[in-house]
């Protein structure tokens, strides 16, 4: 008999006399595990999940900057007087910008014509017009004083090339990295089209927001420009603390994190965090580095945790898990527009748990898993949608070395609608989809807990798919609109083999969220479950779900 079977043998019995039963089902079914219990395994996952949507809150939270170039545009002088006569012809210098076709077709609308100093200005401001269409407002066109001999008209242009350019405030951003992602280069003719792409697709792509401007250049026939970069804070240290932690080890949960937003001065960023309870310990850690100047971005996560069982039937049996994970991620944007930003993502990710009781080995999991990703912002007036859509495929194989495939679909959305007075309305839907049957623990769908279904306590069910929905209502109550009071109502269901008993949980309540001066923000609710009885186990008749979470 192997140390597994004795150890399921040794659990069974013991839990019988607690009053609990431990069904027999296939050695690789996760129902074999007692529902009590959720392994390092899965609050491993359950951890990562949370730093993701913190991750995703914190993305939506900021504000879209505009991408503009400030530039000027001359007026050409009235004429006074009406002179007109036949226009022979136009002469022009080469345009190192404009294709000579196209301004000579310009030009052939009035040559052969009567024509008068207004149709010459027209002339004129018709080449400009095609330069700003270009996107190159640097260069005019202009009418210079002349005598016209023989019906010949000569128009100058000036092609302004790029003189100096300055930088300023990147105290934290190395020079290269902004000049390398902006088209100006000294001494070439700029493009406005292509600078505000450029513009848009940076701010879009990084922390750090670009604005440009454009003042005479120093150096005649030049235009300088001066860069300003508008840079978040460097270094960020913060707490959190919560509920939202298991019963059985430990319910509430404090952690500490710090981030350097641009470690190497590359905007390479470093996330640390680790998190607290009284049967938990973990630490995760993340480094995502820029590789080209579109904006794609490679990274490296590891995670971590430690569990031992402090309460409830399980707590004498000396129960401790252990788990880690690896995530290595490339993601590249698709579209980067005023409204629009999306992008896509490769992830590989291992992870490993290991539980045991009595020092007998209990659980051994290891995943091998790719995930390919696609999420979209979309900015309205009033409105934000975002949307995230992910394919995983893996292997999974248990303490047995009995190894098997799996495949699911993973959906995240949320929709944010701001009105003039304060009031928003926040509606969510998650969901799974699994091609497999007795998906491994750590990639079940659950429902349950502070960010899930509020009013019951955490990862209550799990199946191999689900889905969840939420809606919240929101409305200030304070002139500052920086204390909110709000109301919601959540709701989910799991399905699969993994699933059993009641599969369905539903709650609602209300509650407060805010600034607590300037480096704290506190969100509490009370929840109530509308669904009582879950597998025969009576739910509290309300529930207090709060948050802390402090930045300095």
């Amino acid at each position: 008999m192997t140390n597994q079977q004795i150890a399921r043998l040794l659990l069974t019995i013991i839990l019988g006399g607690c009053g609990m039963a431990a069904a027999e089902a296939a050695p690789d079914v996760p129902s074999e595990r007692p529902d009590s219990y959720n392994d390092s395994g899965v609050q491993l996952s359950r951890t990562r999940q949370y730093l993701e949507y913190q991750y995703t809150q914190r993305r939506l939270a900021e504000e879209q900057a505009a991408s503009k170039v400030e530039g000027e545009t001359p007026q050409e002088p009235s004429a006074e007087e009406t002179v007109t006569f036949h226009l022979n012809r136009v002469d022009m210098p080469a345009s190192s910008v404009l294709k000579s076709e196209d301004i000579e077709a310009i030009a052939q609308e009035y040559v052969g014509k009567e024509v008068s100093i207004e149709d010459l200005y027209a002339l004129v401001a018709k080449i400009n017009k095609l330069y700003d269409a270009k996107g190159y407002l640097t260069c005019r066109a202009y009418l210079a004083p002349q005598t016209i001999h023989d019906g010949v008209v000569r128009i100058e242009l000036i092609e302004g090339k790029t003189g100096e350019v300055k930088l300023q405030g990147n105290a934290t951003t190395k020079d290269y990295y902004i000049r390398d992602r902006v088209s100006l280069k000294e001494g070439k003719v700029a493009n406005v089209n292509e600078l505000n792409r450029d513009l848009l697709r940076f701010n879009a792509t990084n922390d750090v927001q670009l604005r440009i401007a454009m003042k005479a250049g120093t150096a005649a026939g030049t235009t300088d420009y001066v860069i300003t970069a508008v840079e978040p804070q460097k270094e960020v240290f913060g707490i959190m603390a919560d509920n939202a932690g298991y019963k059985t080890s430990g319910l509430y949960r404090s952690g500490i994190y710090w981030q350097d937003r641009s470690l190497t001065g590359n905007r390479d960023s470093l996330f640390l965090s680790t998190l607290f309870s009284q049967g938990t310990k973990s630490f995760a850690g993340t480094y995502m580095v820029p590789i080209d100047h579109q904006g794609s971005k490679a990274g490296l996560s590891y995670s971590t945790n430690s569990v031992h069982i402090t309460d409830g039937a399980l707590e004498p049996l000396q129960v401790r898990g252990h788990s880690y994970a690896y995530d290595l991620f490339l993601t590249t944007p698709v579209k980067t527009t005023e409204t629009v930003k999306s992008e896509i993502g490769l992830d590989y990710n291992y992870q490993s748990s290991h539980t045991s009781f009595y020092g007998m080995p209990w659980v051994n999991d290891r995943l091998h898993s790719f995930q390919i990703f696609y999420d979209q912002i979309d900015y309205g007036r009033s409105t934000i949608w975002y949307q995230k859509h992910g394919y995983s495929f893996g292997r999974y194989t248990n303490i047995e070395d009995t190894s098997r495939t799996y495949g699911k679909y993973e959906l995240t959305t949320l929709f944010q609608k701001h009105f003039r007075h304060g009031q928003s309305w926040n509606l969510r839907f998650d969901g799974q989809l699994s091609s497999t049957q007795y998906l491994p623990s750590a990639e079940m769908f659950y429902l349950g807990g502070m960010y899930s279904v509020r009013g019951y306590k955490e990862s209550l069910i799990g199946g191999d798919g689900g889905f969840l929905a939420g809606a919240e209502y929101n409305w200030p109550i304070a002139k500052n609109h920086q204390v909110q009071a709000y109301v919601f109502l959540d709701g989910g269901r799991v399905w699969g083999s993994s699933a059993f008993g009641d599969r369905s949980l539903v709650g609602t309540g209300f509650g407060i969220k805010g600034n607590l001066g300037e480096h704290l923000y506190l969100n509490t609710a009370l929840a109530f479950p509308l669904v009582r009885t879950i597998n025969d186990e009576e739910q509290s008749r309300a529930r207090v779900h709060f948050s802390l979470n402090g930045t300095f």
